[in-house]
């Protein structure tokens, strides 16, 4: 698959505000001392950490126009 360079520079951007938001939603379930809102903290911030993944196989696979 090819992108272009500004599509590239989307995906990157897009990778560092997930990341941000991983290190956001970890630091509230690790503040939380409800087990309900840290148990769903800790899946949201494993979803967002799959997605990070998926961000980071589109640049991996692809061929930049």
């Amino acid at each position: 698959m090819a992108i272009t360079s500004k599509e590239l520079m989307l995906i990157q951007d897009n990778i560092k505000m997930t990341q941000n938001s991983i290190k956001f939603i970890q630091g509230c379930a690790d503040i939380s001392t409800d087990p309900q809102v840290k148990s769903l903290c800790q899946q949201m911030a494993q979803d967002h950490q799959n997605d990070l993944q998926t961000l980071a196989k589109h640049i991996n696979s692809a061929n930049i126009q």
